[in-house]
């Protein structure tokens, strides 16, 4: 396994180059607006999740050192990696049924983020227990 950052760093920009074109477009429906924004972040750190189950690049993940994961067999890996990503597939699947209702029962744009926001907060902690 060679230790590398690109796939990390394409991720970012798209992350970044994603999150302008929402702010480029402009939408006027403000709630519309925040549940596209809600949804985009958590497809985002699902597919990053996924890029590192995919090519065992677990130190990618904070706590997680280059050497160990280079120690770890290619299973182990992929088990670690697979339990973040599943986490997330869940949330952002949790967030996609949550837009739908709130969109068409109008929730305020506050409401829509702060359930977003609490929803990665509530993920990335629960991953916390994860070891490898």
């Amino acid at each position: 396994m060679k230790k590398s950052y690109k796939g990390y760093i394409v991720w970012m920009i798209l992350f970044c180059v994603g999150m302008e074109l929402m702010m480029i477009v402009g939408l006027k429906n403000l709630k519309l607006f925040s549940l596209i924004l809600g949804n985009y972040m958590l497809m985002m750190i699902t597919l990053l999740t996924g890029m590192i189950y995919k090519n065992e690049c677990i130190y990618w993940y904070s706590g997680m050192s280059y050497q160990e994961a280079i120690e770890a067999t290619s299973m182990s890996r992929k088990k670690y990696a697979y339990k973040h990503f599943i986490r997330f597939f869940i949330t952002c699947l949790l967030y996609l049924f949550y837009s739908i209702i709130a969109y068409f029962l109008s929730f305020s744009f506050g409401m829509n983020m702060t359930i977003c926001c609490l929803l990665i907060m509530v993920c990335a902690l629960s991953t916390t227990s994860i070891k490898l």
